[in-house]
């Protein structure tokens, strides 16, 4: 091709050929995980996980032959299940038994296998009426998806909000003693949020009423998420004054201003009734979860690039959450995420119907998110 050409189009013809092959190289890389495995076998471990997803017990090649009609015999499925637990797909619990899904076998299953499964309609009914009714307040919203989720699902759900912006009104001062004083803040929405600061020792109440009605002007109207260092240092522009003194006030403000972050939970008595959970120390482990507020607000709102993001098992960076599997959905209005749900059950979860009935509540969300809009 460059027989004859100029050094300058020379280079330009080798880079556009090396893009080319890039290209491709990343369109194999992206389907490789697909062709991983033949029709067949794909077929067997699809009937696998399905299986061992109804029943908890180890499934054997007769029942896959009986059940699943893949038009092969008994003896070639169990040759298809020997290769898939030789690459790592399957695991065989005890000698005798059947196999189960591995970690890499849900993992292909749910990557490439699974299809969500449609909402029915009562389960359309039940979940509409939950949105409809507090689409206004996401508090309210993730603690009854979390309830509905358990109780359609029959796992561990747990969601949270990430707290609405809201915007401020006013703030005042109130007379406490003789050196302290209550401030209150209120937003637009009525919300009203208080704390006790010091008077600082060159000033009085007054004195602080009246900054408290220049702030009054400076912010009302502002979202008030936070009030960050940039924030303070426009107002005290703005006063044309020193306000090193009431920097805990701005601190004890701020602090007043977070919006409240709840985790609610709900299916912790479902959850028991699995039998993989039947283990009192496992059960304890996950009791122990429930506690750590604040572990599973990060697993709730950390970001991610998928609107719906499973982690199986091991693959959870957690070390409690490692005999679990986890789904969990976010929230999101106006690209910002509101909140987010997630299920929690054992690693033969019903992956197919609860990532369907997520999707459908995103969907359904984020119709009356932007009608309320």
């Amino acid at each position: 091709v460059s027989r004859g050409l100029g050094d300058v189009y020379k280079r330009q013809v080798l880079i556009m050929v090396i893009k080319m092959a890039g290209k491709n190289n990343d369109k194999r890389g992206a389907n490789h995980g697909a062709n991983e495995l033949n029709e067949r076998k794909r077929k067997v471990l699809w009937a696998v996980v399905q299986d061992y997803s109804e029943t908890a017990e180890p499934v054997g090649s007769r029942t896959i032959a009986r059940k699943y009609n893949l038009g092969v015999s008994s003896a070639t499925i169990r040759n298809e299940m020997q290769d898939l637990e030789d690459e790592g797909y399957l695991e065989q619990p005890h000698t005798s038994a059947g196999r189960i899904p591995s970690i890499k076998g849900y993992r292909f299953y749910v990557d490439w296998l699974m299809q969500p499964s449609p909402v029915t309609d009562d389960e359309k009914s039940m979940i509409n009426h939950i949105l409809e009714e507090h689409v206004t307040k996401q508090d309210e919203i993730s603690r009854d998806i979390a309830r509905t989720v358990a109780s359609l699902t029959h796992t561990l759900s747990v969601a949270t909000s990430a707290g609405g912006k809201r915007k401020f009104n006013y703030m005042r001062f109130l007379p406490l003693d003789g050196r302290r004083a209550i401030m209150l803040v209120v937003t637009n929405q009525g919300e009203v949020s208080n704390a006790v600061v010091d008077i600082p020792a060159d000033s009085s109440l007054d004195e602080m009423q009246l900054l408290a009605d220049r702030m009054n002007h400076f912010l009302h109207g502002r979202e008030i998420d936070n009030t960050d260092e940039q924030l303070i240092l426009s107002f005290q522009k703005d006063v044309e004054r020193d306000l090193t003194p009431y920097m805990h006030v701005f601190k004890a403000l701020q602090k007043t201003l977070q919006p409240p972050k709840e985790v609610y939970a709900g299916g912790a008595s479902q959850l028991i009734e699995q039998p993989e959970f039947k283990n009192v120390e496992k059960m304890q482990d996950i009791l122990n979860l429930l506690e750590q507020r604040d572990m599973l607000e990060s697993m709730l709102l950390s970001s991610s690039d998928q609107p719906i993001a499973v982690h199986i098992g091991t693959e959870n960076p957690v070390k409690s959450l490692s005999d679990l599997s986890i789904v969990r959905a976010q929230f999101s209005s106006g690209g910002r995420i509101i909140g987010s749900v997630a299920v929690l059950g054992p690693t033969r979860m019903q992956y197919s119907r609860i990532i369907g009935m997520m999707r459908f509540m995103q969907q359904r969300l984020d119709t009356l998110l932007k009608k309320n809009d």
